[in-house]
């Protein structure tokens, strides 16, 4: 991957991190509190949410789907390291009640997962796995 592709993809983990964050600040309190009936509810969203930002970043970056893994490695990390940073010394970015903060931090990190999961599934597709060889 070219330094420019690089540093693409580190500045849309940046901005991907950060509109986590603002829908954490948004519904924080009406969804991320313990025992909340919309709690799984976000998470489960979330997932059509995060195929929303593979396939903006995918369009950015004018690539196949099946070459999305490494570049979503590069946003993952990119995001997760911002998420521990606000959490750990900007936690207030979050939310000012520690449980909101600490659940909207969790679903950043599921959203993280989700796309990987879903770059590491794409690639497969025209991997090894689902060659016609395989299935015979």
């Amino acid at each position: 991957m070219s330094l420019s592709k690089t540093m693409l993809f580190i500045i849309l983990g940046i901005l991907f991190w950060f509109t986590g964050a603002m829908l954490v600040s948004i519904i924080g309190e009406k969804a991320l509190t313990d025992g909340n009936a919309y709690l799984p509810i976000v998470f489960f969203a979330l997932i059509p949410i995060t195929l929303v930002f593979l396939v903006i970043s995918k369009h950015i970056a004018q690539l196949q789907y099946s070459e999305m893994l490494k570049p979503t490695v590069v946003m993952t990390i990119t995001a997760t390291f911002f998420d521990a940073i606000a959490f750990t010394w900007f936690r207030g970015i979050y939310h000012e009640s520690f449980e909101i903060a600490m659940h909207g931090a969790a679903l950043i990190l599921w959203g993280a997962g989700m796309g990987l999961l879903m770059a590491y599934v794409l690639e497969l597709r025209n991997g090894f796995f689902f060659t016609k060889k395989c299935n015979q």
